[in-house]
């Protein structure tokens, strides 16, 4: 009984197999890569205007792809949504103060398609009216550009393809160049699972790598910036280590991570002599606001003896089993 219950399985298993093949041969069709290529500078706008001041930005739109582009360029609000600084954009957000703003091409309008040739560019000239009667506060908002179109190519099965791409406007509306910003340094600690935290003081072993991580709080009403120093030093002296704190903007009511001019995180590699209490810090420092943290860690070299209590104990035992052998084979 067993083996034509075995033999049945197997002539199934090559039908299916075959089956299979020949529907794959047959049906296949051949892939088509959308061509979406698109590019806009610059891709972020930083700027304060005056209440009852006009200013314009110019776009460069280009059209990288092999094929001709119908675009809609829409000005769309946006919050913030992560500690990375990651805007959250919702296409069908609207808010009153978007009648601020215009495009002053000729036969480019806000929300109209109008079309790039293949390989071409077009200019976006964005003019930003700021009413007199204007709160002071900042304004964010995307440019974006979107593709366009009512056709599916025949060599493309399924929905329609599209591409955007934006550029982001942080606008802060002030009677001051410089607006006040209440910028603040929180969460700053060692990376996890490598201290020992004994009141307000990080144990860290002295020969292990070790990171730090901090986030920037800006509860002010203006968009801040990151721009400082991370250091780690002895008795507020010369210190052992120093890196730039990349500069990075900061919205209004939110917080983003810190980072390093290499867009990571703080590092810091202790040496074997370095023993006993130290200080990390970060000192972030603007035009208009300034901030600064720092932690109190004690270097320890625990990888180090425990090596050498490692090291005493395996001694020890050669030396019992050493003893124990010649005992073992003393006539007496």
């Amino acid at each position: 009984m067993t083996k034509p219950a075995t033999f049945s399985r197997t002539i199934f298993f090559i039908t299916s197999l075959i089956v299979i093949l020949t529907l794959s041969l047959t049906g296949a069709r051949q892939a088509s890569a959308a061509d979406i290529g698109l590019s806009i500078n610059p891709p972020l706008l930083k700027v304060v205007v005056r209440p009852g001041k006009t200013i314009t930005n110019v776009y460069k739109v280009e059209n990288l792809s092999s094929t001709n582009k119908i675009l809609i360029a829409r000005l769309i609000p946006f919050t913030t949504a992560d500690d990375q600084g990651n805007p959250n954009i919702d296409p069908r957000a609207t808010a009153p103060w978007l009648g601020y703003f215009s495009l002053a091409n000729s036969f480019i309008k806000l929300n109209e398609p109008f079309e790039i040739k293949s390989g071409q560019s077009e200019q976006l000239i964005l003019s930003i009216n700021i009413p007199i009667t204007a709160p002071l506060r900042d304004l964010y908002a995307t440019l974006l550009v979107t593709s366009y179109g009512n056709s599916v190519a025949s060599s493309l099965q399924g929905t329609t393809l599209s591409a955007s791409i934006g550029s982001n406007l942080l606008i802060s509306i002030s009677s001051s160049a410089t607006p006040s910003t209440i910028l603040k340094i929180t969460d700053f600690i060692p990376e996890e699972g490598k201290y020992l935290k004994i009141g307000d003081y990080y144990i860290l072993d002295n020969i292990t790598p070790i990171f730090f991580t901090a986030k920037a709080r800006n509860e002010g009403d203006f968009t801040a910036e990151t721009k400082g120093i991370f250091k780690i030093e002895r008795n507020e002296k010369e210190p052992i280590n120093m890196q730039s704190v990349l500069p990075q903007y900061v919205l209004s009511k939110s917080q983003r991570k810190l980072a390093n001019m290499e867009d990571d995180k703080f590092y810091f590699t202790p040496r074997v002599g370095l023993l006993g209490k130290y200080s990390a810090k970060i000192d972030v420092r603007s035009e208009s606001s300034n901030a600064s943290t720092q932690i109190d860690i004690i270097f320890f070299p625990g990888k180090i003896l425990l090596g050498l209590a490692a090291v005493l104990i395996f001694l020890n035992i050669i030396i019992k089993f050493s003893f124990s052998s010649k005992t073992d084979t003393s006539p007496y």
